[in-house]
């Protein structure tokens, strides 16, 4: 009898020791699921709507997609332990995409507003837009606002240069255009003094012809840029903007900045601070 119940006792012994070693790697397995568990459509990717052609925010090039957008989402992935998956289409699906639950997130350079997050939710902001003055070289126009004054200012009908204009540039006459290409071409034969525009498209004229300078350049901070969610994936939020200023923090957001933006000024918000 005694070595009956020796054995048995063995028995039991080993079984509750396996159940515990279960129970472990259960509860192991569990909190590892939960702690990277951010609500994704497909476990272990972040599906990402952006664009194809907005250069340099996001574009193709040589058969493959590039841009800063794309080059920031990667980064936020990667920070997540996500494996990036994007899905391109036109800027006005992005959002009722991603608010319908198709899209995990969409990253395409979209300013936060207040219409807009009725709709979605937006990360912490990952960039400050500016908005620019171009010139030809040689023009009285300098870095002071009140420099436009009596000028005749050639831009896109209906922007956010259009409004802005209106609001902040006493004084300048606004000539409306349908696209900034005959804005400009009409600054080079004289029909105005200088364009409004955003910066990087503004850079991108100064670049590629020297009779052109860009004197003034605004920052945006009421109309910042973020990546934008669903309504209800606060983990998801959570994560991201964590990977936000991990990226920020330790200057891979400044290293991503100055290859699509090389010129552009940095606002301290985005300056490293190595923490």
């Amino acid at each position: 009898m005694r070595r009956t119940t020796t054995r048995k006792a063995s028995a039991i012994a080993v079984v509750a020791a396996l159940a515990v070693g279960l129970t472990a790697c259960s509860a192991t397995s569990s909190a590892s699921s939960s702690g990277n568990d951010y609500g994704t459509l497909t476990a272990g990717t972040l599906k990402i709507g952006t664009l194809s052609d907005a250069k340099p925010y996001a574009y193709t090039e040589n058969g493959k997609l590039t841009g800063f957008e794309v080059d920031m989402a990667t980064a936020i992935a990667k920070h997540m332990d996500l494996k990036p998956v994007f899905v391109q289409q036109e800027f006005s699906t992005l959002l009722p995409a991603v608010a319908a639950g198709s899209l995990d997130v969409a990253a395409a350079s979209t300013s936060v507003t207040a219409e807009r997050k009725k709709s979605v939710d937006f990360s912490d902001t990952y960039f400050i837009g500016y908005i620019s003055i171009i010139t030809p070289s040689g023009s009285s126009i300098t870095k002071k606002a009140s420099s436009l004054k009596g000028k005749r200012l050639g831009l896109m009908q209906g922007t956010l240069e259009d409004q802005y204009a209106q609001d902040h540039f006493p004084g300048v006459q606004i000539v409306r255009y349908p696209d900034n290409n005959a804005a400009k071409a009409a600054m080079q034969a004289g029909s105005i003094d200088a364009v409004f525009l955003d910066y990087p498209i503004a850079q991108d004229f100064v670049d590629q012809d020297s009779s052109i300078q860009m004197p003034i350049n605004i920052e945006l901070p009421e109309y910042p840029v973020a990546m934008s969610m669903h309504k209800d994936k606060p983990k998801l939020k959570q994560g991201i903007n964590k990977a936000i200023k991990e990226i920020i923090s330790s200057g891979e957001w400044l290293e991503i900045e100055k290859k699509y933006y090389p010129d552009a000024p940095v606002p301290d918000q985005f300056q490293p601070t190595g923490k």
